[in-house]
């Protein structure tokens, strides 16, 4: 009984450790994104003014 416990908490750390990773990766992508939106909107802003 004592193993299988082990083996069940084993399974769901790496399960978060796996899900840690993939919302690191997609946090990176809305970071991107919305680094390069706030570019296009000073750009934009920029246009407007001069």
């Amino acid at each position: 009984m004592r193993k299988r416990s082990t083996m069940s908490c084993r399974r769901t750390l790496s399960s978060n450790s796996r899900r840690r990773q993939l919302l690191k990766r997609l946090h990176q992508k809305v970071v991107s994104r919305r680094q390069s939106f706030q570019v296009t909107e000073l750009n934009e802003d920029l246009a407007e003014v001069y």
